[in-house]
This record gives structure tokens, C-alpha cells and sequence, in this order.
């Protein structure tokens, strides 16, 4: 039980979650036009359902798509950046290594 809380309390999880869930109740949006929209028979009564719902719920799908993916690619813009400081100090290590090498020779 202990993971699920370490897991759930790392920011890269949570935040995909609560996006997700942003995805989600969009779905929800839309799912409510479409039965408020099935319930009547009448177009101009079926029209608000349709305004109100479904476009609402696909902008809140689109909105929580749009700040998933940039979740996602600030993530590993932040994994890259990491790996690339990690490879600049090993590259330093090793130069350090080759000079120190190439004055003991003489």
C-alpha cells in the first residue's frame, strides 16, 4: 500500500491523473448532451442539450489532450536534460582522467 501512496505522490503522476481525469469528465459532458438530447424528440429542445454538452465536453476533452501531451513532453525534455548533464560529467571525468594521464607520461 505504501508503493501505491510513494507513486501516487510523485508530480509527474498526479499531475497525468488529474489531466486524465480532465479527459474524462469532458466524456462525461458529452455522454450528458447526447442523453439530454435523446431524451426529447424536438430539434430546437434537442439543440441546448447538443450546445451546451457536447461542444463543452469536447473542448474540455481537447484542453486536457492539449495539457496532457505537454505534460508528457516537458517530462522528457526534463529526462533528456538529466541524461545530457549526466554524459557532460562523464565527459569531464574522462578528459580530467587523459590529461592527468598525458602529464604523468612525460
Amino acid at each position: 500500500m505504501d508503493d501505491i501512496w510513494r507513486a501516487l505522490r510523485d508530480p509527474r503522476v498526479s499531475i497525468t491523473l488529474a489531466f486524465a481525469g480532465l479527459v474524462l469528465v469532458g466524456f462525461v459532458l458529452v455522454l450528458l448532451g447526447w442523453r439530454g438530447a435523446a431524451d426529447t424528440l424536438l430539434v430546437t429542445l434537442q439543440l441546448p442539450w447538443v450546445v451546451s454538452g457536447s461542444f463543452a465536453g469536447v473542448a474540455v476533452i481537447g484542453g486536457g489532450l492539449a495539457l496532457l501531451t505537454t505534460h508528457f513532453e516537458r517530462a522528457d525534455a526534463a529526462i533528456e536534460r538529466a541524461q545530457l548533464a549526466e554524459l557532460q560529467r562523464e565527459s569531464l571525468r574522462l578528459l580530467s582522467l587523459a590529461s592527468a594521464s598525458a602529464r604523468a607520461g612525460r
